[in-house]
């Protein structure tokens, strides 16, 4: 199956950002579409539909909740900022 520069040209009206005559375009629209015809030939009857050719499903953990107690002095003695009453001091940006 091949392409015409008249059939490229009126494709590249319906799109008006690829440029019409561009023989290099031709060339690979036309390879395209000779590759697709040559897919259509294969017989995929029988041939279970898929999405990935690799069978696998996701590994996902367990959740697991911890009864862990979390204090907010502790999290924030986590911090390299200055703490003033419970709250993480942070740089005057409004000057």
């Amino acid at each position: 199956m091949s392409i015409s520069q008249d059939e490229l040209q009126k494709i590249a009206e319906k799109l008006s950002k690829i440029p019409g005559d561009n023989p290099a375009l031709l060339w690979n629209i036309t390879d395209i579409l000779t590759y697709m015809q040559l897919l259509s030939e294969v017989d995929t009857t029988g041939v279970k539909p898929t999405v990935s050719v690799v069978d696998s499903r996701a590994k996902l953990r367990d959740d697991n909740l911890e009864d862990q107690e979390v204090w907010a002095k502790d999290l924030l003695s986590c911090s390299a900022q200055k703490v003033v009453a419970n709250q993480i001091v942070l740089p005057n940006i409004m000057k």
